[in-house]
């Protein structure tokens, strides 16, 4: 009960706040807006430019799944930095919630909806076959990822201003989602250690098991370091 009290709170913060208003619902506005475009680009590229947009859907899923993420990390990370402004964290972490719970309950409150933001993305899209059980864990690894983007800009920014620019420098990170479209062997031997690539490689080799352990133990050592790290400097 007292973690829906919190999401309620949460929830009241996110509205007043214009920045993180627009952040929530960003995802579902950019996957209706391409979704219109990919009814009418792909034919128009092809009869005007000879040009197949189609064999390049895959990397466009991925790019859409991570950028979801992404928005949903800043929103965690500017919650996070208004409550450690207001002392809010450290009132919380002596309740009953605790310092596990208060952080669960953070971090949570935006990975869900990056959850499912990613299953709608490409049952929406439609931009190949993905099957719905890599939906599932694609959409998994989202929400993980959207923490992990949250935990970066708390322990990179002191506020809010600094840590809308470090955001724009962490969501570079997506375009290790594209590193193998520039047939650069050492930039996809770095892409390896960041998620976004294994979200593109998960999106296009949907049967790989191999593939969804790596990509499962990359987000989590990302992920469990830097909780490690958040609990350390409390």
């Amino acid at each position: 009960m007292i973690f829906f009290t919190h999401y309620r709170n949460d929830s009241r913060q996110v509205f007043r706040d214009p920045v993180m208003r627009i952040l929530i619902f960003a995802p579902l506005l950019m996957i209706g807006l391409f979704k219109i475009i990919f009814i009418f680009l792909p034919p128009i590229l092809i009869s005007k430019l000879s040009f197949d947009i189609t064999q390049y859907y895959q990397y466009i899923l991925s790019g859409i799944v991570v950028m979801i993420a992404g928005m949903m990390g800043i929103v965690t990370g500017f919650l996070m930095i208004d409550e450690r402004d207001g002392n809010i964290s450290e009132l919380i972490s002596v309740t009953p919630l605790g310092q596990s719970g208060y952080l669960i309950n953070r971090l949570s409150f935006a990975a869900f909806p990056a959850f499912i933001y990613s299953i709608a993305a490409p049952l929406i899209l439609d931009l190949g076959t993905v099957p719905i059980l890599n939906i599932f864990i694609i959409s998994i690894l989202s929400s993980i990822y959207s923490a992990i983007i949250g935990l970066l800009i708390y322990s990179g920014a002191d506020n809010k201003v600094k840590a809308l620019t470090y955001a724009k420098g962490l969501n570079s990170f997506a375009l290790f989602a594209f590193s193998d479209l520039f047939l650069l062997r050492w930039l996809t031997v770095i892409s390896w250690a960041f998620p976004p690539y294994w979200i593109t490689m998960l999106v296009k080799n949907p049967q790989s098991v191999f593939i969804i352990l790596i990509a499962s133990v990359v987000h989590l050592l990302w992920f469990l370091f830097l909780i490690f790290r958040y609990l350390k400097s409390r």
